[in-house]
């Protein structure tokens, strides 16, 4: 009896130890090295590396943790391995107060050596004009941007002095993003291969730091880039949780985070929250209780998912929404894409919604056109499912910003230019405007692109 006993125990152990991927072994080593427990990030890197060898960038963490806990010769294997298959930051390698202990070993030397002779070799085929000017923008992006906290801790986060720095910080952005436009359309998306890896990440930087529409029109171009290596993986992960919550959606990766409206910081909504640690390792970033700690933020995975359940049950289109619209005349235009010329077309156009008396589920949405009467129509909505239907448009997201303006997102499934597609739909409700705007996904493909907007003023 007791034989078999260990026998199965045994067994499961094994069970267990193959059940283990290698991003199981690196979420452990990166949690282990968040919380200095520098003997388990070891061996959970050791174990991680005997399934495959990893990225240059888990070969150099693990490097550090083994100079931690005393394995110089794991080290300076692990270093190796890592400026091989590509680590580049050679400032930040010999600046790492993680490497101090390996700085006296005959094999220092040579490991940086080793790295100098590797970047000169690579420097020889870059387009340094390109470089230059891309390293430049990323100066102007950055440096302004480092004077945001010292700024809000100084004057306050609503005062005069912090609006007028994010000002000079737009301004900036414009003119970063006129350039960028211009070198993406003469050279496409510029690898590290071909300007350097800070040069390369400042095109992302610009984009993710421009107005929405423009980090959508350039999502599948990045996607493109990812694919010949050109881009970072880690980098497409802030612009597709970015995209995702501006459009109502909730994160992949956990990089997200917004303001509330009694001070401090949360993140926003994040799908399959179970797995977004295993997510995040696997291209490269921390684990999320390491990353919100920089805004003194502790993750709870048990006291998040009960949160987004309450949110998840407030992701509904409420009476009183419909009733802020109802009763008033809103003049504005129609704003739409015209396949028959690929061009954007705009038109004037007014709404009116009313409450259906016979009905109290039933709104009237009445469109009208001036200069295109034959084209009035009038629509007959019914809010149903305790307000998470609106006609046959489903609500996935309401948010209501500290400024007063609520925004709701809702999909639904039909067909466009006769091809089968996903609709997503956001209302924008401020004092005085209202936005509808339709978005589509053609089947087949993997981005949105703006079919219409409807711009209305009371």
């Amino acid at each position: 009896m007791k034989k078999w006993i260990l026998g199965a125990s045994i067994a499961l152990a094994l069970s267990t130890s193959q059940a283990q991927t290698y991003s199981d072994h690196i979420l452990r080593a990166r949690t282990a090295l968040n919380n200095k427990d520098y003997k388990i990030a070891h061996s959970q890197f050791k174990q991680a590396f005997s399934l495959k060898l990893g990225s240059y960038i888990d070969l150099y963490d693990a490097a550090c943790v083994a100079a931690l806990a005393g394995d110089k010769d794991s080290a300076f294997k692990w270093l190796q391995q890592s400026v091989a298959l590509g680590w580049f930051n050679l400032d930040h390698m010999k600046a790492d107060s993680d490497l101090i202990s390996l700085h006296k070993d005959k094999r220092w030397g040579p490991t940086v050596e080793a790295l100098q002779s590797k970047l000169a070799a690579q420097e020889k085929n870059y387009d340094h004009k390109l470089k230059e000017q891309l390293e430049r923008i990323f100066n102007d992006d950055q440096s302004l941007r480092q004077k945001i906290q010292g700024t809000q801790q100084q004057f306050g986060l609503n005062s005069p002095e912090l609006k007028a720095l994010w000002d000079e910080i737009d301004k900036k952005d414009e003119a970063n993003l006129i350039e960028v436009e211009q070198i993406l359309k003469e050279n496409g998306w510029l690898g590290p291969q071909q300007v350097g890896r800070r040069a390369s990440q400042t095109i992302f930087l610009v984009i993710q730091h421009a107005s929405p529409e423009t980090r959508v029109k350039y999502l599948p171009i990045m996607r493109q880039a990812l694919k010949e290596n050109k881009a970072a993986m880690s980098d497409f992960a802030l612009l597709i949780d970015r995209i995702n919550t501006e459009a109502g959606l909730k994160q992949i990766y956990g990089s997200q985070l917004r303001g509330k409206s009694e001070g401090g910081y949360e993140l926003y909504p994040i799908e399959d929250p179970d797995r977004l640690d295993k997510r995040r390792v696997e291209i490269g970033l921390d684990p999320i209780a390491a990353y919100i700690r920089n805004w003194d933020l502790k993750w709870d995975l048990a006291q998040y998912k009960e949160e987004m359940a309450k949110f998840d049950r407030e992701q509904v289109f409420q009476v009183a929404d419909l009733q802020a619209l109802s009763d008033k005349l809103w003049r504005g235009e129609l704003r739409y894409l015209d396949y028959s010329k690929n061009t954007w077309t705009s038109i004037p156009s007014n709404l009116r919604i009313t409450r259906s008396e016979q009905d109290p589920s039933v709104w009237l949405w009445s469109y009208g056109y001036d200069e295109e009467p034959h084209a009035n129509t009038k629509d007959s909505i019914r809010l149903t499912d305790g307000g998470k239907k609106l006609g046959n448009e489903e609500v996935i997201s309401r948010e209501l910003w500290p400024n007063g303006t609520l925004r709701i997102v809702t999909t639904m499934s039909g067909e466009d230019d006769k091809r089968a597609a996903q609709f997503r739909f956001t209302y924008t409700l401020k004092s005085d405007s209202f936005e509808r705007k339709k978005e589509v996904k053609l089947v087949g493909s993997e981005d949105y692109f703006v079919r219409q907007v409807y711009s209305w003023k009371r």
